[in-house]
């Protein structure tokens, strides 16, 4: 009992830390969590494959606030994963056969667009509004067993010293007591995503726009919707399609196990 009591009490300190209004840090990616964030759509997809290496930006998902950021904000897809991003942009139009494109204009007018309004039309002046959250794992994470959106990172206070930041908040994708006791819980187990960080000076409350390079091959999980706490409590028929450099696999929930669907329904 006394254990249990001495458990409870070191989760509530590790949680009022998380609340610290003062310092509410905009976190991107911290070098001791587990994943790099992103969002796939449409524009990003042709932006990149303009260029000869891929580079993707990070997604935070706290409310914005004006107290400075902290991490890094961009990722490199070097020629050991070149074959990864080519089956990224193949898996966003895979999902985008069952899950429609929305987009919004950018600008708006109240009036009815008149003929001199045409141009507003072109699609450049539109938004994807339902892009795909994508997260970059190392090769051998273990996502079924070790959950998804989770960062796993320990020292992640440490982590916005090193910007400059005596405290801050977490930033975490689910908020709920499960998702943030898991994450303290097993941080020392899980290895950190397996990046090189770019020898570039930090300055104090912003982010380094250098991109980071992988050291090793990555695989990537791009998630149907972006409720991460369905994901993460394995609500049944929640889908993925995991990402790597050898090809691209369909996965649901189901019966709270993560399985291919092709083994639940049969291949399609």
């Amino acid at each position: 009992m006394k254990a249990f009591q001495v458990l409870c009490l070191t989760v509530a300190i590790y949680l009022l830390t998380l609340i610290q209004p003062l310092h509410a840090t905009n976190n991107y990616f911290l070098p001791g969590d587990a994943f790099f964030h992103s969002i796939l759509t449409l524009e990003s997809i042709q932006e990149r494959a303009k260029e000869p290496e891929e580079v993707y930006g990070y997604r935070f998902v706290c409310e914005p606030a004006f107290c400075g950021y902290a991490g890094y904000s961009k990722l490199k897809l070097d020629k050991q994963n070149k074959e990864l991003a080519k089956n990224i942009h193949k898996a966003y139009f895979q999902i985008r056969e069952s899950i429609s494109l929305k987009l919004q204009r950018k600008t708006y007018k109240t009036a009815p667009l008149t003929n001199s309004d045409k141009s507003a039309w072109k699609p450049e002046n539109f938004e994807e509004t339902n892009g795909l959250s994508l997260f970059f794992y190392n090769e051998d994470y273990d996502w079924k067993r070790r959950k998804i959106a989770v960062k796993y990172n320990e020292d992640w206070l440490g982590d916005l010293k090193t910007f400059g930041f005596g405290g801050g908040r977490y930033c975490e994708f689910v908020s709920t007591a499960d998702a943030v006791v898991a994450s303290w819980a097993l941080g020392k187990y899980i290895q950190p995503l397996n990046v090189q960080l770019p020898d570039t000076p930090i300055e104090k409350y912003k982010t380094v726009n250098t991109p980071m390079l992988p050291k090793g091959k990555l695989k990537a999980l791009i998630l149907f919707d972006r409720n991460y706490k369905q994901y993460f409590d394995m609500r049944n028929n929640k889908g993925l399609l995991q990402v790597t450099n050898k090809g691209i696999n369909y996965y649901i929930v189901h019966r709270k196990e993560w399985k291919l669907y092709k083994d639940v329904y049969g291949e399609e």
